[in-house]
């Protein structure tokens, strides 16, 4: 398993909104859940297959062919920015698309908005993909795992499963653009008192002699 950080660009409404989400257990959750209230265990397996990943990577703004609504309505699955390298071939060179980059990009509303909120959080990947499985994130910039061809890999997404647990976000960052500076700031910064560092998970315990 590997701890991967990400970002996850959010518009809200208000400052309070976010530190709402700092403070609340249950962290960042996926659109389905925000919709239905309460889920069941039986309803995660239904909602965790390889179709309904698909639908949330490339066809976000499709049809749920179960419900009729946008898939985006309802999707289980949170997207997360962890930055991605291209490679130019032609140009020799190779780009990095950095995870703040688009964060900002999607909090913004993809720059129509001028304030973003950011939120810095981590998660397990697996070394392959594991889509069934709730608490592994999927590497989906990861084109050795995810061959399919995606207009969307240079996003550089890992997508987290249902929800990212409070305990996991390490803090939440405003962004707002300078008119004048004609460039994005950080305007205000709230850190999580709940966060629990994933240093946590690579602590070598010895046997009990």
């Amino acid at each position: 398993m590997i701890v991967q950080w990400c970002i996850k660009g959010m518009h809200l409404g208000s400052d309070r909104e976010a530190q709402r989400i700092l403070r609340d257990p249950g962290g960042l959750v996926s659109n389905w859940w925000r919709d239905v209230g309460t889920i069941r265990p039986d309803d995660i397996r239904e909602k965790l297959t390889e179709v309904n990943l698909d639908m949330h990577v490339n066809h976000f703004d499709d049809p749920d062919p179960v419900s009729g609504r946008k898939f985006s309505e309802v999707t289980p699955f949170i997207s997360l920015a962890a930055g991605v390298v291209e490679r130019d071939k032609v140009a020799r060179t190779n780009f990095v698309h950095t995870a703040q980059r688009t964060a900002l990009w999607f909090g913004t509303g993809f720059g129509r908005r001028p304030t973003a909120y950011l939120f810095t959080c981590w998660v397990m990947l697996g070394t392959r993909s594991a889509v069934e499985i709730e608490h592994i994130a999927e590497e989906i910039r990861d084109l050795n795992t995810y061959r399919r061809y995606s207009d969307f890999q240079t996003e550089g997404e890992v997508t987290a499963k249902i929800s990212v647990p409070g305990n996991q976000i390490k803090e939440c960052k405003k962004w707002e653009w300078d008119q004048t500076a004609k460039k994005f700031s950080v305007t205000g910064r709230w850190m999580n008192p709940q966060f629990v560092p994933p240093d946590a998970l690579s602590n070598i315990r010895e046997v009990v002699p």
